[in-house]
């Protein structure tokens, strides 16, 4: 790893129970890039508070952050101040939230089928559903035009990678007939209007000397 290199500072963090793994992440990631910018622990502990703005987030930072430069703080480590921030802040139960969030998604117009799997197996991975009911959660989130295809009875399905495998090929496919009807429309649009005759319009009559005619 290249010695100071630049990373970018971590996001402003404002309590948001969702964004504190992220603010800890980038902390820890940035302080590990950077380490020789940090005289000890104490300065490590003092770059994180001042990342923290907005709300509960602020008015607990700043309490931190005045025993820090008293002298008085009880964490030695950045590793213990993160470790508080995930406490006070973190989803107590993710497990819970992964399982509400999992019934939540759905596969919405406009997101492709490879992005509505891959934001299913990252929230997957911190549920505690066992295949069937991944299986069961994960169909319940298609819409209808790739459903009614997918349990044709001479294609019915099992196993989750089956079931990703088929969606994915079945929107694929929805996308492509989708474009290839736009573009012959298109097409079909511009050989019209080609073949449309133009009505000229006729000058009227001049005279022998130029004039008009009265």
């Amino acid at each position: 790893m290249l010695r100071n290199a630049k990373v970018a500072d971590p996001e402003a963090f404002d309590r948001s129970r969702g964004k504190t793994e992220q603010f800890i992440r980038s902390v820890c990631i940035t302080v590990t890039m950077q380490i020789d910018a940090f005289a000890d622990e104490r300065m490590k502990i003092l770059y994180a508070l001042s990342f923290m703005h907005g709300g509960m987030a602020q008015v607990w930072a700043a309490n931190e952050t005045s025993t820090v430069l008293a002298n008085t703080s009880t964490f030695n480590t950045l590793e213990g101040l993160l470790a508080s921030v995930k406490r006070t802040f973190g989803d107590p139960d993710k497990e819970r939230t992964a399982h509400a969030q999992l019934h939540a998604l759905r596969m919405t117009p406009g997101m492709t089928a490879k992005e509505y799997t891959a934001n299913f197996e990252m929230i997957s991975g911190r549920s505690s559903f066992n295949d069937a009911t991944l299986e069961d959660t994960y169909v319940q989130g298609l819409p209808q035009s790739i459903l009614l295809k997918g349990l044709l009875p001479t294609s019915l399905l099992s196993g989750m990678d089956n079931w990703k495998a088929v969606v994915c090929n079945l929107d694929r496919l929805q996308r492509g007939y989708a474009e290839l009807k736009q573009s012959i429309s298109a097409e079909r649009s511009a050989i019209s209007q080609m073949n449309t005759p133009t009505i000229a319009q006729t000058p009227r009559h001049l005279s022998v000397n130029g004039h008009r005619p009265e």
